[in-house]
């Protein structure tokens, strides 16, 4: 017991007990894992019979990303400390146009982190180190229109279909380092480089527009959920489903889309509140 009190004393004593809260601003740039999958049905089946220009297996994936990010921090220590943040996530939309239609994947995401900090002030700028978990909630939509004079005698038409896709919230993990160089007393300028891994999987999909030549079918019709609506599985899930119950969604086989790789980010930081002592920013 007595070794580990004189251990306990000797660690704190190497910290300075400098601490302070602070608020960042931040926006970055992802570079997105590339998670190869083999293709598969993002759409319900009902499609296939109807306009089987819809019905196709997609294996799309989000290549890069743009985040705007609020922070908020506490340093325990000139040393040690942690952050909470909240981000908005936008991918840049994945557009696939062929002779006679386009296909549009998008989303919107919110994400939030908790990390802890290690810094190492220097006389004109930190080095710092964070690592942390975070989560995310959000939607995909995938858009596809068609124009073509093959499915109607009469001449050329237009078709319009969008899905929509939730999951709950998924759980990933991050890691940065970074420079943070004061301008100010309370001010200071920080980049860092991250590496984030974070997954969305869609357990449900949902038709939420259907247009043929101007008309509304989704709201001139009343599709049940077998014809509407889908839940994603595993491949036991889907394997051999076949359903005659139209009060129930469609079961097709899971997906998982990359919202995280490599990434930069450039900030502002602003620090709240002084509570003792000598600050680095």
């Amino acid at each position: 017991m007595k070794t580990i009190f004189l251990f306990l004393t000797f660690t704190i004593s190497l910290f300075s007990w400098s601490q302070h809260i602070y608020g960042s601003i931040s926006s970055g740039f992802l570079l997105n894992v590339n998670n190869n999958q083999a293709p598969s049905y993002i759409v319900n089946t009902f499609h296939q019979i109807s306009l089987p220009w819809f019905w196709r297996q997609e294996s799309y994936a989000f290549k890069n990303s743009v985040h705007t990010d609020l922070n908020f921090g506490y340093m325990i220590t000139e040393q040690l400390g942690y952050e909470l943040s909240f981000s908005y996530l936008k991918p840049n939309s994945v557009s696939d146009n062929f002779d006679f239609g386009q296909k549009i994947m998008s989303g919107a995401f919110f994400q939030s982190a908790a990390k802890l900090i290690f810094c190492v002030p220097l006389k004109k700028f930190d080095l710092y180190a964070k690592v942390g978990l975070n989560i995310v909630k959000g939607k995909m939509s995938y858009l596809q229109t068609i124009e073509d004079g093959n499915f109607n005698s009469l001449g050329t038409s237009t078709a319009s279909l969008t899905y929509t896709y939730t999951s709950p919230t998924s759980l990933g993990y991050n890691g940065a380092i970074g420079v943070n160089v004061p301008v100010s007393k309370r001010c200071s300028f920080f980049t860092e480089v991250r590496y984030i891994n974070q997954v969305f999987s869609p357990k449900n999909g949902k038709m939420t527009s259907f247009s043929y030549n101007g008309a509304d079918l989704l709201a001139n019709n009343d599709f049940q959920p077998y014809y509407a609506q889908i839940e994603f599985g595993t491949e036991s899930e889907w394997l051999n489903y076949n359903s005659t119950d139209n009060s129930k969604p469609q079961k097709l086989y899971a997906r998982s889309y990359a919202l995280g790789g490599l990434d930069f980010t450039v900030g502002l930081k602003f620090k709240i509140n002084l509570v003792c002592g000598k600050n680095h920013l």
